[in-house]
């Protein structure tokens, strides 16, 4: 935890340093553009007599231009961001249509910046847009499982099977959706593990955050324990139990005998909570179930086996 914090704090200062440069370089070019930018600025008319250092000069404009362009860019970013979050809040539909919007929005926005820079540095950007058509084509029939992944995303959004915050099972992976991209849909479960999966491979799963949540917990009887004698002992402790499961939001069933197991009958109870506190909720069954029963001298046993010894030998 401590090195991802150190990571964190590190990246952030680096961004934040990258911008604070990327806007001197703005006011800069502002500020002096005809100093900079003229055809017979200081920078681009050999100034010294050192050839190289000449050349290193030369590139100022260029390089005040590409730092201007990223801050605008970073700064169209963020509004664009904002507007987009503001736009699409409340429900989680529409933050998911947001998520995808902002991630599509996000690689356009950055194509033009890759473009525009290539530009100021000489790129013949006409030939190449020109030539983006034919290699697109080329590239598209190679890329044919990304295309799949793009459509199949927007197709996930569109029909509202999968939202970001719900609770899913992917393939045996259980997690809550955290983000739906252009390419892929990434989820994260109880323990912070992220899995990210591709949109096109997402046949079937299992979204458990449309309805309310049934778990269940077996609990072990000694087989000499009387079973009508463990109903009337939870049935008059229902009210102590449920109060020591707060999770619930429904009165938990006594669904009787689930599995006469080897050492143990197994008794089957379930009742009704949120998805997001299934596995409390099954926790707090368990341990609610077991106190009373301690408490009225029912035991949970354990594994046990008895052996017969053979009198005459």
């Amino acid at each position: 935890m401590e090195n991802t914090q150190k990571k964190g704090h590190k990246a952030f200062t680096t961004g934040l340093v990258f911008l604070v440069i990327c806007l001197a370089a703005t006011v800069v070019g502002i500020v002096f553009h005809d100093k900079i930018y003229a055809e017979n600025a200081w920078c681009t008319s050999n100034p010294t007599n050192y050839s190289f250092l000449n050349s290193m000069l030369a590139l100022i404009p260029k390089l005040v231009s590409t730092c201007s362009i990223l801050f605008i860019t970073l700064l169209v970013l963020y509004i664009v961001c904002s507007v987009i979050k503001a736009i699409f809040k409340g429900t989680p539909r529409k933050i998911t249509i947001g998520k995808l919007v902002n991630s599509i929005i996000k690689v356009i926005i950055w194509v033009v910046c890759v473009i525009a820079v290539l530009a100021v540095w000489g790129v013949d950007v006409a030939a190449l847009i020109a030539g983006a058509g034919v290699l697109t084509l080329v590239i598209g029939l190679g890329m044919q499982s990304l295309i799949a992944d793009v459509v199949a995303g927007i197709f996930l959004v569109c029909d509202g099977t999968l939202q970001v915050g719900d609770i899913v099972t992917i393939d045996g992976w259980r997690g809550t959706v955290q983000e739906i991209g252009i390419r892929n849909t990434k989820l994260i479960n109880y323990s912070g593990d992220i899995r990210v999966a591709n949109n096109s491979t997402i046949k079937i799963f299992v979204n458990q955050s449309r309805e309310d949540s049934y778990p269940t917990v077996l609990v072990g009887i000694p087989y000499e324990e009387n079973i009508q004698k463990v109903k009337d002992v939870f049935e008059a402790n229902r009210a102590k139990i449920q109060a020591l499961c707060p999770s619930l939001i429904s009165d938990i069933d006594f669904n009787g005998v689930e599995e006469l197991a080897n050492s143990s009958v197994n008794l089957h109870f379930g009742a009704k909570c949120k998805e997001d506190n299934f596995f409390v909720a099954q926790r707090e069954m368990r341990g609610a179930i077991k106190t009373v029963f301690e408490e009225n001298g029912i035991s949970v046993p354990f594994p046990q086996v008895d052996v017969h010894m053979d009198q005459k030998k």
